[in-house]
């Protein structure tokens, strides 16, 4: 059974839907963060982000983000 995912500010639970951001510290995810909660700051930064970099999984089950590379 999966852990039932709930902001780390309000507590509400994610339903699959919307744009949650996740907490990561040293490539683990430690929290969750509803679009209600995020701060204009955070919503922009998960932006950027998301348009820069490319996520995955390492093989030492870290969470991690390389440049997207962007080809001519």
């Amino acid at each position: 059974m999966s852990a039932m995912i709930r902001c780390d500010r309000c507590r509400r639970r994610y339903r699959g839907h919307g744009e949650w951001n996740a907490t990561a510290r040293q490539g683990v995810i430690v929290g969750y963060l509803c679009p209600d909660c995020q701060t204009p700051e955070e919503n922009a930064e998960a932006e950027i982000n998301l348009a820069t970099l490319d996520y995955f999984v390492g093989a030492d089950g870290l969470f991690r983000g390389r440049p997207k590379v962007v080809s001519a």
